[in-house]
C-alpha cells in the first residue's frame, strides 16, 4: 500500500500542548473543589468539570490533528466529531467521580486508569475517524498498542496526582507550584499518546476535501482553540474564586473556632492561673458523682486557703500577689496526683478534686504534701516571702452526697483549720458547720460594728516594779454585739485580719487611743504613754507608717508616749520588710516591745537585728514561776537575755504578791495584771488614777 506522509506545525504542537496544560490544571483545581463540596454542589462541579475538561482534552487532540499538514486538504464530520468530544467529557467525569472521595485503592486505580485510558483512546480514535477520506485509516499494531499504553498510563498518573494533591484536610489547597508541576506531567500524557496515535495512523492516497457537510480546518482550529479555551479558563476561574471564598470561609471557621475556644476558657479558666475555675469545678464534681454512684469507693474535696495572703497585696503590692497566687497555683499542681484536679475558686482559695478511690489514709498523705508544699518560702522579685495555708477536707459518701455539701464541708473544715492555728489541714466534723456559720456571722457583724462605731477599748494600767508608779496603759479591744454578745480579742483578730477589717479596726484604735491619753491628760492626769498591739497584716502594710504619722499629726500625741506592739510571728512573716517599718517607726521616736515573748520563733539571731526597747513575757510563763520551776527558769533567761541586750522588761499576767516579788528579785522594769487592775473602760480608769494618784490641779 501506497502511504502519505505529513510534516507538523510546531506553533499548533505546543498550542496543543499548552491547551493540554490548561486542561490538565483545570481538571486537578476542579477534583479539589468536587472533594470538598457537598450536596448539589457536588453534581454541578462534577458536570461542569467534566465538560471543561473534556472539552479541553478533545480541544488539544484536534489541535494536534490540524497541526499535521499533510499534502491534500480534508474535512471532519461532525456526528463523529460530536461522538469524540461525548467521549472525552464521559471520560473525564469517570476521572472526577473516581478522586471525588474515599481512598483510592490500587484496584481502584488500575480500574479507573483503565476506564479512562480506553474513553480517552476512544475520543482519539473517533476523532480520527471523522477525518472525511475516500478510503479507510488504518494503524501500525505496534504503536497504536503504545498510544493505548500510554493513555492508560497517563490516566493512571492523572488520578494518582488528582488524588493526592486533593487528599488533604477540608478545604486546604495543595500549593499551586505543585498543581502547576503536575499539570505539564499529565500534560505530556495526554500529547504524547495523541501524537503516538497519530503516527500509528496509515493514510490512504488520494484524500479528498469533502465540503459538503464538512467543515473547513482553518475556521475548526480557531473555533476549537478559541472555544475550548474560553471553557476551561473560565471553569479554572470559578474554582479558583470558589476556593478563595472557601478558604475565607474556611479561615472564619477557624478564627471562630479559636474564638469559641478563647471564650470557652474565659468562662471556664481562670485567667491568671490558668487553672480550672469554680465552674468546671463544679461540673466535674458532677461528673465525678455520677460515676461514683455505681462505685464503692468514694474521692475527696479540699479546701485550701492561704493564711494571710492579704498581708503580701498590702505590703508588697498586687503584682506580688498575683506572683504568689501563681507559684501557689503550680505547687499545688506538683503536689497532688495526675488525676486530681486542681482549681483556683477566689482570691487566695484552691480547691482540689481526687479521682475515685482515694482513700483516707491516700487523703492524710495529699492535705500533708499541700499543707508543707506551700509552707515552704516563696521567692518574689527580690523578696523573700512566707504564708501558710490552711487546708479542710470533705471525703465523698462519708461528708455529703452531693457537690454543694461536700463543699460546704470542706470550706467549714477549713475555717476549723484556721481556728487550730493555721498551716495545718482538718477533715470535716459534725459541728463544724456552725463553726463555720458563726464565722460568717461574726464577720458581718463585726463590719456592721466598725459603720455604727460599736467597738470599745479598755484600758490596763502598766506598773513601775520598783516605785509602783503607774507608767502607761495598753488599750485592748473590747466588743460586745447586741445579736452575738461579748465577743473575745481572740476571736476578733483572727476574722479581721483574714477579711483585712484589721486595717481600719488598727486605725480606729491607734486614733482613740491617743485621743484618751489626751484626753486624760486634759483632765489633769499626767500625759499617759500608751501601748497599742499591732497586726503582722498592718505591719506589713504599705501605708502603715503613713497611717502612724497621720494618727500622731492630728491627735498632737507625743510620739515618745506611743508604744507599739508586735509579735515574733508578724516580725518573722517578712523580717526584711519588718526591719525596714520598725526603723522607720523608731526615727518618728515611737516605741517598740515584742509581745508574748517566748510563744513564738524565739529567734535570738533576728530578735537583735530589730530596734525593740522592751521584752513583755507572757502570761503563761508568769502564772508557774511560783510553783513551776521550769517556767521560773524561762522567764529567768528572757529576763538575763532583756538586761544583755539593754532591753527593758514587762510582764504580763501579775496577779500575786509572789509573782511581783518573783520579778522585783530579777530586776524586772514594769508590769501588768489584776494585782494592779484589770482593763478597764476610759472613764473608770480615769476614775481609777484619780484615787491611785492625785490629779494636778
Amino acid at each position: 500500500m501506497i502511504e502519505m506522509h505529513g510534516s507538523y506545525d510546531l506553533a499548533l504542537v505546543v498550542l496543543s500542548y499548552g491547551i493540554a496544560a490548561i486542561a490538565s490544571l483545570t481538571a486537578l483545581d476542579l477534583a479539589g473543589r468536587i472533594r470538598v463540596s457537598e450536596g448539589v454542589a457536588t453534581h454541578v462541579w462534577l458536570a461542569g468539570g467534566a465538560f471543561a475538561m473534556g472539552t479541553g482534552i478533545w480541544a488539544m487532540h484536534f489541535i494536534g490533528m490540524l497541526a499535521l499538514n499533510m499534502p491534500v486538504s480534508f474535512g471532519y464530520d461532525m456526528s463523529l466529531t460530536f461522538v469524540s468530544l461525548t467521549a472525552a467529557i464521559l471520560a473525564s467525569a469517570l476521572a472526577l467521580s473516581i478522586v471525588q472521595s474515599g481512598a483510592l485503592a490500587m484496584r481502584r486505580l488500575a480500574f479507573g486508569g483503565i476506564v479512562m485510558g480506553t474513553g480517552v483512546c476512544l475520543m482519539h480514535y473517533v476523532g480520527m475517524e471523522a477525518m472525511q477520506t475516500q478510503g479507510a485509516l488504518t494503524y501500525r499494531p505496534l504503536l497504536f498498542a503504545i498510544s493505548v499504553l500510554i493513555a492508560v498510563s497517563a490516566s493512571v498518573v492523572a488520578l494518582w496526582l488528582a488524588f493526592r494533591l486533593n487528599s488533604g484536610m477540608a478545604g486546604r489547597r495543595s500549593p499551586f507550584w505543585q498543581r502547576g508541576m503536575a499539570a505539564l506531567v499529565m500534560a505530556i500524557g495526554i500529547t504524547g499518546m495523541h501524537y503516538t496515535g497519530m503516527a500509528a495512523a496509515i493514510y490512504p492516497p488520494g484524500v479528498m476535501l469533502e465540503t459538503t457537510g464538512g467543515v473547513s480546518p482553518d475556521h475548526l482550529a480557531v473555533m476549537v482553540a478559541l472555544v475550548s479555551t474560553c471553557i476551561m479558563l473560565a471553569a479554572l476561574m470559578m474554582s479558583i474564586y470558589d476556593a478563595h471564598l472557601s478558604s475565607r470561609t474556611a479561615r472564619l471557621a477557624d478564627s471562630l473556632q479559636r474564638a469559641n475556644r478563647e471564650l470557652k476558657d474565659m468562662v471556664y479558666r481562670d485567667q491568671l492561673t490558668q487553672l480550672p475555675n469554680r465552674l468546671l469545678l463544679e461540673e466535674r464534681l458532677d461528673s465525678l458523682l455520677t460515676q461514683a454512684a455505681d462505685q464503692p469507693d468514694g474521692f475527696a474535696v479540699f479546701f485550701v486557703d492561704l493564711d494571710r495572703f492579704k498581708t503580701v497585696n498590702d505590703s508588697l503590692g498586687h503584682h506580688a500577689g498575683d506572683e504568689l497566687i501563681k507559684q501557689a497555683a503550680s505547687r499545688l499542681q506538683a503536689a497532688v496526683r495526675e488525676t486530681d484536679t486542681v482549681a483556683r475558686v477566689g482570691g487566695d482559695e484552691f480547691m482540689v478534686i481526687t479521682g475515685i478511690g482515694a482513700h483516707r489514709e491516700v487523703v492524710t498523705i495529699l492535705a500533708q504534701r499541700i499543707v508543707r508544699s506551700l509552707s515552704k518560702p516563696f521567692q518574689i522579685d527580690n523578696n523573700v516571702v512566707r504564708v501558710s495555708s490552711s487546708v479542710g477536707v470533705s471525703l465523698y459518701p462519708e461528708h455529703g452526697k452531693d457537690k454543694h455539701e461536700l463543699m460546704i464541708h470542706a470550706d467549714a473544715a477549713m475555717y476549723c483549720a484556721k481556728d487550730m492555728g493555721r498551716n495545718n489541714f482538718q477533715f470535716f466534723e459534725q459541728g463544724m458547720t456552725s463553726i463555720a456559720e458563726r464565722r460568717t456571722l461574726l464577720e458581718s457583724r463585726l463590719r456592721l460594728a466598725i459603720e455604727n462605731d460599736s467597738l470599745m477599748l479598755a484600758y490596763q494600767p502598766k506598773v513601775n516594779v520598783a516605785t509602783g508608779k503607774i507608767t502607761g496603759v495598753e488599750a485592748l479591744l473590747r466588743w460586745n454585739d447586741a445579736e452575738l454578745g461579748f465577743v473575745s480579742p481572740d476571736e476578733i483578730i483572727p476574722v479581721a485580719e483574714d477579711t483585712g477589717l484589721i486595717l481600719p479596726i488598727g486605725e480606729w484604735v491607734l486614733r482613740t487611743a491617743c485621743r484618751q491619753s489626751k484626753a486624760w491628760y486634759r483632765d489633769g492626769h499626767e500625759m499617759m504613754p500608751m501601748a497599742v498591739n499591732l497586726s503582722a497584716v498592718q505591719l506589713n502594710n504599705r501605708h502603715f507608717v503613713t497611717v502612724v504619722r497621720n494618727v500622731l499629726g492630728e491627735t498632737h500625741f507625743p510620739p515618745h508616749c506611743l508604744e507599739l506592739e508586735l509579735t515574733e510571728s508578724a516580725i518573722m512573716q517578712n523580717p526584711d520588710h519588718a526591719l525596714l517599718i520598725l526603723r522607720e517607726l523608731r526615727e518618728l521616736g515611737i516605741v517598740l516591745s515584742i509581745d508574748d515573748f517566748g510563744t513564738g520563733y524565739s529567734n535570738l539571731s533576728q530578735l537583735k537585728r530589730f530596734p525593740i526597747n522592751r521584752l513583755k513575757i507572757d502570761r503563761s510563763f508568769m502564772a508557774g514561776v511560783v510553783s513551776n520551776n521550769q517556767d521560773a527558769a524561762i522567764v529567768k533567761a528572757v529576763v538575763a537575755l532583756a538586761h544583755s541586750l539593754n532591753l527593758e522588761i514587762i510582764a504580763e499576767g501579775i496577779e500575786t504578791e509572789e509573782q511581783l516579788a518573783f520579778i522585783k528579785q530579777l530586776q524586772g522594769h514594769q508590769y501588768q495584771g489584776y494585782l494592779c487592775s484589770k482593763a478597764l473602760p476610759a472613764e473608770e480608769l480615769g476614775e481609777f488614777l484619780a484615787a491611785r494618784e492625785p490629779v494636778k490641779a
